[in-house]
C-alpha cells in the first residue's frame, strides 16, 4: 500500500531533469502529466528509489519457479510475439515515399517523405552501399557497371541495418547470448540477453572504411530514423543479470521453494537489473545506464517490465552523445515524421497461462497504447500525450499523422490467429488534447471475419486492405477527421499486401492472386483507379504463375521510379524444356512493370543468373551460388538499373532492360 500510495502521488507530481553535455547520454526532458482515469498517460518518478520500487512491486506477483514468465527463460512474450511477427508479414504504407534528394537516382522506399528509414542497401547517387554476408561493401556505379570500392568485414556480430549521412554510414545489428542453462529442466534453451550494437563509420575514403566508435546496448533493435542529420532510435530491453532459482527436483514443494528464492532475489534487485546498461568504445570510452532513472516513464496500467528507449545522435557530433528517454512497456512499433515520433504499446498479458477462450475474449478486448513525443529539439525527445485504440495494429504504417491528427487502423484479432470469422477493423482518429490523444471520431465494421493487410493513407483519403478469401479495398473519407465514414469498397480475388501512389488518382497493389476460396497462386500487381473516392476500379492487373516477391512484407524492397515499378521475384517449380520435364528447378529477378496511364506494362523478369528458371541440376554445377544472387534490393542511377544480392550487383538499361554487367562482391 504504501508503494501503490508512492506511485499514485508520483503521478501527480511527474517531473524530469536535463543533464550536460559531456560524453556519453545526456537526459531529455519531459512533460509531467496528471492522469486521470485513462491508463495510457504516462508519469515519471521523483527518485530512482521510487522507480525501483515500481519495478518491484510490478515483478513479484508474476515470479515463479523458473523466474519471471515472459522475461529470460521463457523467452518474450508468446502471444503478443506471434502477433508481431505476423503483421512484419504483412506490410501496408502511409505517405507518399520521397526520392532521395539531389541528383537523379532513387532513394530507399520511405514511409514519411524526408524522413529516411535503415535499411541494408543505401546509395547517394555516387556511391553504393550495400550490407551482404556480413560485410559492409562499398561500390562506385559507372553507368554500364560498377566498380568494388573497399570493404569492411565484421566477425562477431552482422549488421543488418544501415543510414548515411554524408561520409557516415550508421550501422545497427543485433545478437542473443544465452545464459546457462539448469541440468535439471531438460533441453530447453537459457535465459537470452540481447544486445544492439550501434557502430559508426567514416566512409569518407572508400577504399578505405574505418569505425569511428561502437555503442553496445542491453536490448532489442526496434526501428530508427533520419531526419536532417539526426537519428532517431528505437530499442525495447527486458530485465537482465537475475540468478534465478530452479526447483530442486520435482514436485510442489519444489517449485514452491523455488519461486519463494526467486521472490526474494526479486526484492533485493537493484536498477541495473530492470534499466538497459550501455558500452560505448572509440573516441570515447565510457559505460553505464543507458536511461536516467527521472526520465523513464509508465504508463498507468501495466504494461509489462520492458523498457523500451528513444534515443536521439546528431551524427554531425558522432554517436558518443544522446538525448533518450524510456517507457516501461512492451512494444515493438514506431512510427515517426520529421516533428514526432508515435510508440505503440501493449498492455501486459501472460497469454501463456490462458486458454483458448480466454485468450479470445481477452483479444477481443484489447488496446493498443499509443505515446506520442515531440522530437523538434533534437537534444530533447519530450513526451506530449498517450492514446488508445481498439485491436491490434499491423505494424509502423497503421499509423499516420495528417494536419495534427493521427490517423490509425487496427484489427481486432491479430493477424493469421483463429478467431478471425469473428475479427472486424476500424480506423480512429486521435488528437492531442493536453496529455491526451484523445479520440475524435472512427469508422469500424470493416472486413468483419478478415483483418487488415495493406493500409495506405493519401492526403484526407485512407485505403484499406483486408482479406481472408477476397481481397475488399476500403475507401475511407477522411475530410472530417471527426467523422470519418466508408466511401467505397472493390472486392477482388486475391489481396494487396503494399499499396503505392504510382499517378493522379492512381494506387498499385503489390500482394497475391488467390482463388475463390483464399488460395493464393502467384504474385499480382493491380492498378486501381481511385478518381471516384465511392467507387474504385481495378482496371489493370499484372500476374505471376506461382511465386513471390519480398515486396510484400519489406517496403524498402519496392522501387517506383519513373514510371517504372521493380520488385524482386522468385519462385520454385516445374522446369519445362528439353529433357527438363521432371525437374525442379528456382527463378529469381526483378519484376519490371511500366505504369503507363490506365496500363500496366510488363516487360520482363530481370534475371541476374540465367536467362531462364534454373533446375536443381545448374544449382549442382554452380555450387549453390545462385540463391546469393537472388535480388534484395533495386536501385536506380541515372540511366541504369542496379539489382543488389548477397552476391554481388547487376545493372541493368532502364530503357531497354538489357543486361549490362554482373560483378562479384
Amino acid at each position: 500500500m504504501r508503494i501503490k500510495t508512492l506511485i499514485i502521488t508520483l503521478a501527480l507530481i511527474a517531473s524530469a531533469c536535463a543533464a550536460g553535455t559531456t560524453s556519453g547520454p545526456t537526459t531529455s526532458t519531459t512533460s509531467g502529466t496528471v492522469p486521470g482515469l485513462f491508463g495510457a498517460e504516462l508519469s515519471t518518478f521523483q527518485s530512482c528509489d521510487a522507480l525501483l520500487d515500481y519495478y518491484i512491486e510490478q515483478a513479484l506477483p508474476l515470479v515463479g519457479p523458473y523466474g519471471l514468465p515472459g522475461y529470460g527463460f521463457y523467452g518474450p512474450e508468446p502471444f503478443m510475439a506471434v502477433a508481431e511477427d505476423a503483421a512484419r508479414g504483412a506490410p501496408a504504407t502511409t505517405a507518399v515515399p520521397a526520392q532521395a534528394s539531389g541528383g537523379e537516382y532513387s532513394g530507399t522506399n520511405v514511409q514519411v517523405a524526408g524522413v529516411d528509414e535503415a535499411d541494408m542497401v543505401k546509395t547517394d547517387g555516387k556511391r553504393i552501399f550495400v550490407l551482404a554476408d556480413g560485410r559492409l561493401q562499398i561500390a562506385i556505379p559507372t553507368g554500364d557497371s560498377v566498380e568494388m570500392a573497399g570493404s569492411l568485414a565484421f566477425d562477431d556480430w552482422w549488421p543488418q541495418h544501415m543510414l548515411l549521412f554524408e561520409d557516415t554510414v550508421v550501422l545497427t545489428g543485433q545478437s542473443w547470448n544465452a545464459g546457462p542453462v539448469p541440468v535439471d529442466i531438460g533441453p530447453y534453451p537459457g535465459p537470452q540477453s540481447p544486445t544492439t550494437r550501434i557502430v559508426q563509420v567514416d566512409v569518407s575514403n572508400v577504399e578505405r572504411p574505418k569505425i569511428v566508435q561502437t555503442l553496445t546496448l542491453d536490448g532489442s533493435y526496434v526501428d530508427s530514423r533520419l531526419v536532417d542529420g539526426v537519428v532517431r532510435l528505437a530499442i525495447t530491453s527486458t530485465p537482465v543479470g537475475f540468478d534465478w532459482a530452479y526447483p530442486e527436483g520435482s514436485g510442489l514443494r519444489a517449485e514452491r521453494a523455488a519461486t519463494e528464492k526467486n521472490r526474494e532475489i526479486v526484492k533485493n534487485s537493484t536498477l541495473d537489473n530492470w534499466l538497459p546498461y550501455y558500452v560505448l568504445e572509440g573516441a570515447h570510452t565510457s559505460e553505464g545506464r543507458l536511461l536516467d532513472c527521472t526520465n523513464v516513464m509508465v504508463p498507468r496500467e501495466f504494461s509489462g517490465l520492458n523498457t523500451l528507449s528513444i534515443l536521439t545522435f546528431d551524427l554531425r557530433d558522432g554517436i558518443d552523445r544522446w538525448a533518450s528517454a524510456g517507457v516501461v512497456a512492451s512494444g515493438s512499433t514506431m512510427y515517426a515524421t520529421a516533428d514526432h515520433i508515435y510508440l505503440a504499446t501493449q498492455r501486459w498479458m501472460d497469454w501463456s497461462v490462458l486458454d483458448e477462450a480466454d485468450i479470445k475474449d481477452e483479444a477481443n478486448r484489447f488496446r493498443t497504447q499509443i505515446h506520442l513525443f515531440d522530437t523538434t529539439d533534437p537534444g530533447n525527445p519530450r513526451y506530449v500525450a498517450s492514446g488508445e485504440v481498439d485491436g491490434f495494429l499491423l505494424n509502423q504504417f497503421a499509423m499516420d499523422e495528417y494536419q495534427g491528427v493521427l490517423r490509425v487502423a487496427s484489427t481486432t484479432a491479430p493477424l493469421g490467429w483463429w478467431w478471425s470469422d469473428e475479427s472486424e477493423s476500424l480506423v480512429t482518429t486521435l488528437q492531442p488534447e493536453g496529455n491526451r490523444l484523445s479520440e475524435i471520431g472512427r469508422v469500424d465494421g470493416l472486413g468483419e471475419g478478415e483483418q487488415i493487410f495493406a493500409v495506405r493513407f493519401i492526403d484526407d483519403v485512407g485505403y484499406v486492405v483486408t482479406f481472408r478469401q477476397t481481397d475488399p479495398l476500403y475507401t475511407i473519407d477522411l475530410s472530417d477527421p471527426k467523422r470519418p465514414i466508408v466511401a467505397g469498397e472493390l472486392k477482388i480475388l486475391g489481396y494487396s499486401a503494399y499499396l503505392h501512389p504510382v499517378g493522379d488518382h492512381r494506387i498499385l497493389g503489390l500482394g497475391q492472386d488467390a482463388t475463390e476460396e483464399g488460395r493464393t497462386k502467384g504474385t499480382q500487381l493491380s492498378l486501381f483507379d481511385v478518381s471516384d473516392p465511392a467507387n474504385p476500379k481495378r482496371i489493370d492487373q499484372v500476374t505471376m504463375d506461382g511465386g513471390y516477391s519480398q515486396a510484400e512484407s519489406e517496403h524498402h524492397a519496392f522501387t517506383f521510379y519513373k514510371g517504372l515499378v521493380l520488385a524482386p521475384y522468385e519462385t520454385w517449380g516445374p522446369v519445362f524444356g528439353p529433357d527438363r520435364e521432371d525437374e525442379y528447378g528456382y527463378d529469381a529477378g526483378v519484376i519490371a512493370v511500366r505504369v503507363e496511364g490506365d496500363r500496366l506494362s510488363f516487360e520482363g523478369l530481370l534475371r541476374t543468373v540465367g536467362d531462364g528458371p534454373l533446375s536443381e541440376k545448374d544449382f549442382e554445377r554452380a555450387g549453390g551460388d545462385p540463391w546469393m544472387w537472388r535480388p534484395m534490393r533495386t536501385l536506380v542511377i541515372a540511366d541504369s538499373i542496379y539489382s543488389v544480392s548477397q552476391a554481388g550487383i547487376a545493372v541493368f538499361d532502364f530503357d531497354t532492360l538489357d543486361k549490362l554487367a554482373v560483378v562479384k562482391y
